[in-house]
């Protein structure tokens, strides 16, 4: 009888790879595995030992968005199979053995196991206490490792080059009125409406204290920082940080000695242990920081960008920071690409041209790769050479890094900013819908604005085929949320695999309260992940990703191996798929799948049985 079930299930995925329309089944039709994983991993038991090498030859873990929470990057640590902490001696400080075992710190340094890469996804900055730190820490793991540690930038890594030109002595001579709200945010306030509620919450001790009074580079700062750069929260935890670490290493900057070493806790969520004193920071002092790490050939962001890359491919897998899909495929901006509504015409958007007048088309996947790194390292060498605006303020160094971070520039051709995700998923209906009128709205009214917000089409077979082409089984992304678990597009859709990591926001909910924890801090959420790469080699593994619910559910899953025929499963075929009634299967937990479906910024979960899954497959002509 299951011989007969397995042989109808054939013929009807057959029907379904010629028609192209989506079949559904109930769990237990799909080859007999979910409702007896034991029994099907011990008769695939002798087929992976004859026929597969050891997974523990090769591994490669992936992090990205941690945004400045260091907490939760020492507990990635402590998870990981990849990095570790190594306790360091070499350290210059001026804190005292005392004070050390009080609070409870060492200074150890980030290490590599062998065997291993790691990647960090970028946005290392922004949201959370530990900006210099993390930066510090991972830059240092690259100088050790450099060809197995692979940084790469984010929109929050990138826009800071801003605060050179922004925040100079004489672009704070410019008009209040010059000054106006981005040009990619019609919501966000302008400079001077700005001021103009700083000027309300001083009205009762200052009557007389005007906007040009309050026009100073704090306040230039806070402005950009909350209305232009999405985190309103980043001044004071620079604050914070300075603090710490002026406690711990005696000054700050520290020493150029100290970058090896990093305080790490002898328990984790305790780094607040640590008694700082924040009314002894100025504002000033806050402002100097960003300028310092941003602008000084030893800052933590300005070396964390002279090491870092827009895209890096290991094997048969490939890295950026957003998205993959039909309009970034390919394409490399010009180096003049200017950090503004572009002034081109708009590319074709159903079949992009070889022929391009803002950039260049490459074929090649790995020379796409190199030129794009290129691209970033030949726009750090024009931001050293002149920081701050020409006399016409029309153009300054580093331009070109600030446009691919924003996807209005690109008209919506930023391999940094594009992004899968949305409702918690890498794809839903109404993103779909929203992405087609964006690209109408884009082509008929040539309105770049059009694709702010926007969610790639995971489906498109154009830019998996391209990527096959060229050996590249699976993309791995960050930059926008997806729920409490990495969200993964099974390979079984379009022949590659797509994994999106980030976990930001997801935070679980007392249900007597209905307070929300933040056990990682607000912008962090309670949430964990822990992706992982596993196999023989580069070309041949599978992904591992395990960590926390946001409820406080430890879940550990293996995906299928890339390359695998179909009929040697290897791993959860189940994971990365679609329900029938609109949910996405995440995770497995114990005996039951956690599922989720959302819209927008609104994530929905659910829990169900393995008898319970029914998935819908949309199969490969493959």
């Amino acid at each position: 009888m299951k011989s007969t079930l397995h042989d109808i299930v054939k013929l009807i995925l057959s029907f379904a790879c010629v028609t192209g329309k989506c079949c559904a089944f109930h769990s237990i039709v799909l080859g007999h595995h979910q409702n007896n994983r034991t029994q099907r991993h011990r008769t695939l038991q002798s087929l992976i030992e004859n026929n597969m090498p050891d997974d523990n030859n090769f591994r490669i873990g992936y992090v990205a968005d941690v945004e400045g929470h260091w907490d939760y990057f020492l507990e990635y640590v402590q998870r990981s199979n990849v990095l570790y902490w190594e306790e360091h001696e070499g350290h210059n400080t001026n804190i005292s053995t005392t004070t050390t075992n009080n609070y409870g710190i060492t200074f150890q340094r980030l290490k590599l196991r062998p065997n291993t890469h790691f990647v960090y996804g970028g946005d290392s900055v922004d949201k959370g206490p530990g900006d210099i730190r993390l930066c510090r820490a991972l830059v240092d793991l690259k100088k050790q490792y450099p060809d197995h540690v692979h940084l790469l930038v984010g929109n929050r890594d990138l826009n800071k080059i801003r605060f050179s030109s922004e925040l100079s002595d004489d672009d704070m001579k410019r008009p209040i009125e010059d000054i106006k709200r981005p040009f990619w945010d019609s919501n966000a306030k302008s400079y001077k409406e700005h001021l103009e509620e700083v000027k309300q919450t001083h009205a009762a001790t200052k009557s007389d204290c005007t906007l040009d009074d309050l026009n100073t580079k704090t306040e230039r700062l806070r402005w950009m920082l909350k209305h232009t750069l999405g985190c309103p929260d980043t001044f004071e935890f620079r604050r914070e940080e300075i603090a710490y670490l002026d406690k711990i290493y005696g000054s700050y900057p520290p020493t150029c000695e100290t970058h090896e070493s990093s305080p790490v806790p002898t328990v984790l969520h305790r780094t607040n242990d640590v008694d700082v004193d924040t009314t002894k920071v100025t504002d000033e002092d806050v402002v100097e920081s960003f300028n310092y790490e941003i602008n000084h050939s030893e800052g933590s962001l300005r070396q964390y960008l002279h090491h870092a890359s827009i895209a890096s491919i290991i094997g048969n897998t490939i890295f950026v920071h957003g998205a993959i899909d039909r309009l970034t495929m390919r394409f490399v901006p010009s180096k003049y690409s200017k950090f503004d509504l572009p002034t081109s015409p708009p590319p074709s958007f159903a079949e992009p041209s070889i022929d391009i007048a803002d950039g260049m088309m490459i074929d090649d996947v790995h020379e796409w790769v190199q030129s794009l790194n290129e691209y970033l390292h030949d726009g750090l060498k024009d931001f050293e050479s002149r920081p701050h605006w020409n006399e016409e303020r029309t153009s300054r160094g580093g331009e070109a890094l600030l446009a691919i971070q924003n996807r209005p520039s690109m008209w919506g051709r930023s391999v940094v900013c594009n992004s899968y995700a949305d409702g918690g998923v890498v794809a839903t209906d109404d993103a779909e819908e929203q992405r087609k009128q964006a690209l109408r709205v884009a082509e008929e009214e040539l309105n770049p604005l059009a694709f702010e917000g926007v969610a790639s089409n995971v489906f498109d077979q154009a830019p998996a085929d391209w990527l096959l082409a060229h050996g590249i089984k699976r993309i791995v992304v960050g930059h926008k949320p997806t729920g409490d678990c990495p969200a993964v597009l099974s390979s079984a859709y379009t022949g590659v695999e797509v994994c999106s990591v980030d976990t930001s926001f997801a935070r679980r909910r007392d249900i007597s309260t209905g307070e929300k924890s933040n056990r990682f801090g607000v912008n962090r959420g309670d949430a964990i992940a822990l992706v992982e790469i596993a196999g023989s080699d580069c070309n041949y593994n599978r992904l591992e990703i395990s960590g926390t619910l946001a409820d406080g559910t430890e879940y550990s899953n293996t995906h299928p191996h890339i390359g695998i025929n179909e009929d040697a499963i290897t791993g959860d075929s189940i994971l990365g798929k679609k329900t029938v009634d609109g949910w996405w299967v995440k995770a497995s937990v114990s005996d039951s799948y956690h599922l989720c479906r959302g819209k927008g910024r609104t994530v929905e979960y659910d829990t169900r049985s393995e008898e319970d899954v029914f998935v819908c497959h949309q199969l490969l002509k493959r």
